[in-house]
């Protein structure tokens, strides 16, 4: 008897064990939070919790930073020049003030990390165009939350690729179409997963173009690369991952800011 009640309890023992899902990330977390935060213009942004980190739900859309100093609107043509590696910009997507309120402004780095110098900690540490109480994600926080998504095999359009989220990032609406199965622009309905709700909103380009509106979306990190270039994730309407790229610091690019 004493025999049956001592392999009784090894096997609840091992049932116990083997029951306890010891992955980093067992349950993730994915949430969205309505009316997170009101920049100094008064728009409102929901957010999305995506494990330990918030992000803004939508792309940034301010006018001022959050001491009511005025980033100036730039045009076309004026969209390069040696004062655009310098001075803060801001432009409309396309060109066109009405895609501003889907879309968001397209900013300059100067515009997105102010006075700063840049940082690639984790927090970045860096306010710079975000309202108060929110920053400037760093390349090491985007790095965190694609990680962080890649590891859940459910936001993997392909189980063995844990790259293959950038669907599970992606607005259902405005990308263009493509063709391959895990591609954004394919299906949208199977898009956004995490509420993260990306937009293509394209980008000022510094050799006077607005350019990629439909196809591409850009977010700045406030983490300086080299040669006037910043690191840059770039999510776009053909491919089923997330790019970690390089641009000049004179582009006009979309910013999502991270809670602190």
């Amino acid at each position: 008897m004493r025999k049956i009640y001592i392999l009784l309890f090894g096997i609840v023992l091992l049932v116990g064990f083997l029951s306890c899902d010891t992955t980093p990330h067992s349950k993730h977390v994915y949430e969205v939070i309505k009316d997170a935060v009101t920049d100094v213009d008064g728009n409102h942004y929901d957010a999305v919790r995506i494990g330990d980190q918030v992000w803004m739900k939508q792309n940034l859309r301010t006018t001022r930073y959050a001491d009511g100093t005025e980033i100036p609107q730039s045009t076309f043509s004026s969209s390069y020049t040696p004062l655009a590696e310098k001075k803060p910009y801001r432009w409309a997507p396309n060109n066109m003030d009405i895609n501003v309120q889907k879309f968001g402004w397209l900013y300059n780095w100067r515009a997105v990390i102010r006075d700063s110098i840049g940082s690639d900690l984790n927090p970045s540490r860096i306010q710079g165009i975000c309202p108060d109480g929110w920053h400037v994600p760093s390349d090491a926080e985007w790095t965190q939350l694609t990680d962080y998504v890649g590891s859940d095999r459910k936001m993997r359009c392909w189980p063995s690729a844990d790259f293959s989220i950038a669907k599970a990032l992606s607005a259902q609406t405005d990308w263009n179409p493509a063709f391959d199965k895990c591609d954004v622009g394919n299906d949208l309905s199977r898009n956004n997963a995490t509420g993260f709700s990306a937009l293509p909103a394209g980008n000022a380009e510094f050799t006077n173009q607005f350019v990629n509106m439909f196809d591409w979306a850009y977010f700045w990190t406030s983490s300086y690369s080299s040669n006037a270039g910043a690191y840059v994730r770039m999510i776009q309407s053909d491919y089923e991952g997330v790019n970690n790229i390089t641009k000049h610091i004179s582009s006009g690019l979309s910013v999502r800011c991270v809670k602190d």
